[in-house]
């Protein structure tokens, strides 16, 4: 006599049998494991949930930042900022704060403080806004406490990195401006004349830089010629000594 054929729902009650009897075996181990299971969920919400109000209040705190330094006093807003950071260092908020509160101290008088936030908050100088910022009130520090080179080598980068010509521009005016401050006429006429050449013929400031260029490197003729001329006479004189 042919057994009798097994059907597709026989087959489920056999599996659905194997697994409570599994479930029967192991109680213990499965309610260890979904209790687990529920704790994770709930630190991953609960995190979640804590960053976004983080997120809200640092937004929030930034908004009135922003308008205290707009209508008020830079040296008021410098602690609050400190305070900011503080408490919101880990959003991208951050970064924000640092620009600021490196500006707020250079209105103060107090640049050799804004050093290191500014130079914190430079990120990525081809894409980012507040880095080129942040490289401007850097240089600009360096400058205040008199630290030459490294306010030419920022003013540099920024003119290297960033996309925009006016920027651009106005970084490498700042190291030719300081590199003839230190006498050094050759070097300041090589970045007068990276600024003509990308300088739009029409454009005013064209004829200026220009001209700029050629009394430096008359300058640094008449400077060299002077030094070799000086040379000369001292060997003259210990030869006839």
């Amino acid at each position: 006599m042919p057994l009798p054929q097994t059907t597709g729902e026989d087959r489920f009650v056999v599996v659905l049998l194997q697994l409570l009897g599994w479930a029967q075996r192991n109680t213990r181990a499965l309610v260890l494991s979904v209790g687990a299971a529920a704790i994770v969920i709930f630190a991953v919400r609960y995190y979640v949930d804590y960053r976004y109000q983080v997120r809200e209040a640092a937004a929030t705190q930034m908004v009135g930042l922003r308008f205290q330094l707009s209508s008020g006093s830079a040296v008021e807003s410098i602690e609050h900022l400190r305070a900011f950071l503080v408490q919101f260092s880990g959003t991208h908020y951050a970064r924000e704060a640092r620009v600021l509160l490196a500006h707020s101290l250079l209105l103060s008088n107090r640049a050799a403080e804004a050093i290191d936030p500014a130079s914190q908050a430079m990120n990525d100088l081809g894409a980012d806004f507040l880095s080129m910022r942040a490289a401007f009130l850097a240089a600009a520090a360096y400058e205040e406490v008199g630290d030459t080179s490294a306010a030419i080598d920022v003013y540099r980068e920024i003119a290297q990195k960033v996309g925009m010509r006016v920027q651009q521009s106005r970084a490498l005016e700042a190291a030719g401006r300081l590199l003839d401050a230190r006498g050094d006429a050759a070097a300041a006429a090589t970045v007068y004349e990276q600024l003509a050449e990308m300088t739009p013929e029409d454009a005013p400031a064209r004829p200026f830089y220009e001209m700029r260029a050629a009394e430096l490197r008359a300058r640094d003729g008449s400077t060299s010629a002077s030094s070799q001329e000086l040379g000369m006479q001292e060997e003259a004189t210990v030869e006839g000594g």
